[in-house]
């Protein structure tokens, strides 16, 4: 304990100047969306790396889940396969979601997925050698999980749609009602549906879809059901 004691006094003023070098890297860092993107493209590579390596340890321990999904989700392609009868066979898929539309499909595993703060991102381990672009969408075999934010050569951020900056089109399915769907940080498991019109109809249970003026998803992919609805605005919009 005494020689801990001795080390810190000795080098006191190193510890003292190296701790507020860091306290003001991270400041700089988040304060400044240029220092904040030059700082993911610079540790990009190593913390992916880093990742990759951990998830292939978690992966490994939950072989029957990773199969499980991966069965669901080939179950899910062989049917819309076989609705589009368009599809090409390759690393890259693509599939007609509408009759004029055509989106290509990239395979990605998701590496990192916080979910616990405000502003929430996911890593996943393809980049732009695999064609990777900023505003592409993310979806899963459960609905839409974000948009891809920053990508380097083998990894891309994702901005998760659990993050308060997030604002996506969506609509009530069967309906032409359309609305925003927003996230206010609290419940992971809740969004809102805001600037839906006071005259749409609107019941509980109902599914919530991509809406048909979406730039970033293709139509109809699952987002939830409504269990709540409420008249804001002094009644002249639900949430």
């Amino acid at each position: 304990m005494q020689q801990i004691i001795n080390f810190l006094i000795k080098y006191r003023n190193l510890l003292l100047y190296l701790s507020l070098l860091l306290i003001a890297l991270v400041f700089t860092i988040q304060s400044h969306s240029y220092h904040r993107n030059s700082f993911v493209h610079s540790t990009g590579h190593i913390t992916g790396s880093f990742l990759s390596s951990r998830n292939g340890v978690y992966d490994y321990l939950n072989l029957k889940e990773e199969n499980d999904k991966l069965r669901k989700e080939n179950a899910i392609l062989r049917m819309k396969a076989l609705v589009t009868a368009d599809t090409l066979l390759g690393d890259e898929t693509t599939f007609l979601f509408s009759n004029d539309v055509p989106y290509r499909v990239f395979p990605a595993r998701v590496i990192k997925n916080d979910y616990s703060k405000r502003d929430n991102f996911i890593t996943l381990d393809i980049g732009v050698d695999q064609g990777i672009e900023p505003d592409m969408g993310v979806i899963t075999t459960d609905g839409i999980l974000g948009i891809i934010d920053i990508s380097n050569n083998r990894f891309s951020r994702v901005i998760s749609i659990l993050n308060s900056e997030v604002s996506l089109n969506a609509q009530i399915k069967g309906s032409n009602v359309i609305g925003s769907l927003t996230w206010d940080g609290n419940e992971p498991y809740t969004m809102s549906l805001v600037d839906v019109p006071r005259l749409a109809k609107v019941t509980k249970g109902d599914t919530i879809v991509t809406g048909r003026q979406s730039t970033t998803f293709p139509p109809d992919i699952l987002i939830g059901t409504i269990k709540d609805a409420v008249l804001v605005e002094n009644g002249s919009r639900y949430k």
